[in-house]
């Protein structure tokens, strides 16, 4: 008969943790820096002497390579009697509970489901990769970006920004991973990004839907990306609506200029207008 150990939460936590950075060849140094805090934090977390936030354990995953679950498992410390003790479900009782109730749905309920489900995971993403680009570096100075001074257009065209810039030091709350920032002018993407607001942006590759920086024709645009792939035409779309007047088609045998400058840094992404309820 094998010995039962109880295990805190903590503990089992900490042992997985520290036996998770030596698998991934990462000491506390280095995962300080990865996740952007103090080492002082990573070491009270390997000591035992608390535990990560919630939302902290998802970032600390992704670095070590690892799920949710596998840094909530039970650990080869822990031992059960099989006579007497049931094996832990692979999944938390709740969450067995959310798919035995799935389940009892008709097909119209569990699709409903579905869909809230891939919002909900849509939406963490994104504030995921919001945090991540927002997080400061660990003990380093802040960051200073050039703040261009002819601003992109919300709305009417402005002249394409050249070299004249200042010099814009990255407050805390600012998308630390902003390589240049400018200033917004109109009103076509009220209320996201109001008249006189700054845009962060970087230099990721564009997806459908996101917000970009765009020179077309020699005129600067803050707009909405959207590329029809079957009649080959691109959408510069304006979030606000009510000045749809200020969106741009380019089409293959239009001979305009299109160049995106980079992708606005945002915290959520927007539906495309006429594929997202809009």
């Amino acid at each position: 008969m094998s010995e039962l150990h109880e295990m805190s939460l903590r503990e089992r936590i900490r042992l997985n943790l520290v036996s998770s950075m030596e698998a991934a060849n990462i000491n506390q140094v280095q995962l300080a820096d990865k996740l952007g805090i103090s080492k002082g934090t990573v070491n009270n977390w390997a000591r035992g002497n608390n535990s990560p936030d919630v939302d902290m354990v998802p970032k600390i995953c992704k670095v070590l390579g690892i799920s949710v679950l596998d840094l909530y498992a039970p650990t080869k410390f822990e031992s059960s009697d099989v006579k007497e003790t049931k094996k832990a479900p692979s999944l938390p009782d709740e969450a067995m509970k959310v798919a035995k109730d799935y389940w009892a749905l008709d097909r119209w309920g569990r699709q409903v489901v579905r869909s809230v489900i891939a919002d909900e995971k849509e939406r963490c993403e994104d504030e995921t990769r919001f945090l991540e680009e927002t997080a400061p570096p660990a003990e380093e100075e802040p960051k200073v970006i050039p703040l261009y001074r002819v601003p992109a257009a919300a709305g009417y065209a402005s002249p394409i920004f050249g070299s004249d810039f200042d010099y814009y030091t990255l407050k805390p709350e600012d998308p630390q991973g902003a390589v240049f920032a400018i200033r917004v002018q109109g009103d076509s993407m009220e209320p996201h990004f109001p008249n006189g607001s700054i845009a962060f942006c970087n230099k990721d590759p564009l997806a459908d839907g996101d917000i970009g920086v765009f020179c077309l024709d020699g005129d600067s645009f803050i707009k909405q990306y959207h590329h029809d792939k079957f009649m080959g035409m691109t959408y510069l779309f304006s979030l606000n609506r009510d000045r749809a007047d200020a969106d741009k088609l380019i089409t293959r045998t239009g001979g305009q200029t299109l160049t995106c400058f980079g992708r606005v840094m945002t915290r959520r992404r927007f539906p495309v207008p006429g594929a997202g309820g809009i």
